[in-house]
């Protein structure tokens, strides 16, 4: 094991730390699917540390070192204000939760809370060492990549999980009306959602069509609705852009490829996915998700009711349950995914600080939405500007599509992969600072670079 672990600090020290950042969710998937319970290294206090997290314990000691040589940092103000503000508020929210709750609550949540700063810290890792645009398109590629895999995998459990090959989660085999999650679980909707609208961006009818069914095989309500949210928010905004109106026109001939692609969907994918509908409705699933749903909204509301301007603490949700009588919806000997979070956002922001703490997750998410519509905005790379495009429909999509899900949270796939954008974004927005103005409004100067290590 020792010598494993030197050969990971060796490759993670030789390699150049923004591919290394942007291929940490492929590493987090094959750590989940190939080590599962057995990624842990070892235990420091109430933290399991895993092979994912020396990797980034690695990027940080680089990214440290390269300020030190450099004396210079590639930072987003607003950006990084929103980010500091959003911890900050969190922060205090769960001290004040350890003063009424006690101190077992508020280890928990300031845990949490340093597992999502680890994360959080994929910010300016990126922004620090992505050196060129080349490196900022490699990083974008290994996302598209990752996220191309996640489908693949959706489809060979749709085809193999009846002959025993499973590849992560498949919900429902007992009743032959399966559900299919892979190796990130129920937020695999949302996390394929980036790939589906950056498909959509890329006008690649084959991507989009992978994405979209791989989100309809979890069979999931939230996810269904946030893909149909994200494709209207596609029309008002995305079809505006010059290159996917031009692909659009050039691609006509494809509507009959299209129609026999749709034709063999419903023949191979519809007929096992009514099934596993008609038996949740059936089985009355969806009324059972829908009572268990308002159930956690009942209870963040006696949360937050009480506690409107503190919170219970950052992720003290579950530790408060019994205090506001979860018992009565949920059986606490036995918690699961139900009783991990307010099961919502804007509930899990309110019911972790209270208003400061939706007020700060707002200004977080303004801020991430003006530098991804920037970089959408810029001219001087049309790749990175439609995947940012994709990128800035999916963050919206989050925000008014979430019916049922808590994403800004420790080891959330779904904020991990938006870490990993904005730092690259961060690094573009310095490559290319005249790039980012209208074509007519550009500047003659050639684009800037950040200083190398």
């Amino acid at each position: 094991m020792s010598a494993l672990l030197l050969l990971i600090v060796v490759l993670c020290v030789a390699l150049p730390a923004a591919e290394v950042a942007a291929a940490l969710p492929a590493i987090w998937l094959a750590q989940a699917t190939l080590l599962g319970i057995r990624a842990v290294l070892f235990t420091v206090g109430p933290v399991d540390l895993t092979l994912a997290d020396l990797v980034l314990l690695v990027l940080l000691g680089k990214l440290l070192f390269s300020i030190v040589c450099t004396r210079e940092v590639a930072a987003h103000r607003s950006l990084y204000l929103a980010l500091a503000i959003f911890v900050l508020v969190n922060f205090l929210a769960t001290l004040a939760g350890g003063v009424k709750f006690g101190g077992a609550p508020m280890l928990r949540g300031i845990t949490a809370l340093a597992r999502l700063c680890s994360e959080m810290a994929l910010v300016p890792i990126l922004a620090q060492t992505v050196k060129s645009i080349p490196q900022a398109r490699r990083c974008v590629g290994i996302v598209l990549l990752t996220l191309g895999a996640l489908a693949t995998i959706q489809f060979i459990n749709f085809f193999g999980a009846r002959h025993g090959l499973i590849i992560g989660e498949v919900q429902g085999t007992e009743r032959d009306a399966l559900r299919y999650f892979g190796p990130v679980g129920d937020s695999i909707g949302s996390v394929l959602l980036l790939g589906y609208l950056c498909a959509l961006c890329f006008s690649s009818a084959l991507g989009a069509g992978a994405f979209l069914g791989g989100i309809l095989l979890t069979a999931g309500l939230g996810a269904i609705f946030s893909a149909g949210i994200g494709t209207v928010i596609f029309v008002c905004f995305g079809v505006r852009a010059s290159a996917i109106r031009a692909a659009f026109s050039r691609s006509f001939w494809l509507l009959p490829a299209l129609g026999f692609l749709a034709l063999v969907a419903v023949v191979t994918v519809g007929k096992p996915l009514s099934r596993t509908l008609l038996d949740r409705l059936g089985q009355g699933n969806y009324a059972n998700s829908g009572r268990q749903r308002m159930a956690s909204v009942r209870l963040a509301g006696a949360m937050i009711a009480d506690n409107p301007l503190t919170g219970v603490g950052y992720m003290g949700y579950e530790p408060a349950l019994a205090r506001y009588g979860g018992e009565k919806f949920f059986q606490l000997a036995h918690p699961d995914g139900a009783t991990a979070n307010a099961n919502n956002q804007f509930l899990q922001s309110l019911t972790d600080a209270g208003l400061p703490g939706l007020l700060a997750f707002g200004w977080l998410i303004v801020a991430a939405a003006r530098l991804l519509r920037e970089l959408a905005a810029q001219t001087g790379d049309r790749f990175l500007a439609t995947f940012y495009l994709g990128a800035f429909l999916w963050l919206l999509a989050q925000v008014f599509g979430n019916l049922a899900a808590a994403w800004l949270i420790p080891s959330s796939y779904v904020a991990r992969l938006l870490w990993i954008i904005l730092g690259t974004g961060i690094a573009v927005t310095k490559l290319m600072p005249s790039s980012i103005l209208l074509p007519a409004a550009k500047s003659a100067r050639p684009p800037a670079t950040l200083v190398p290590a």
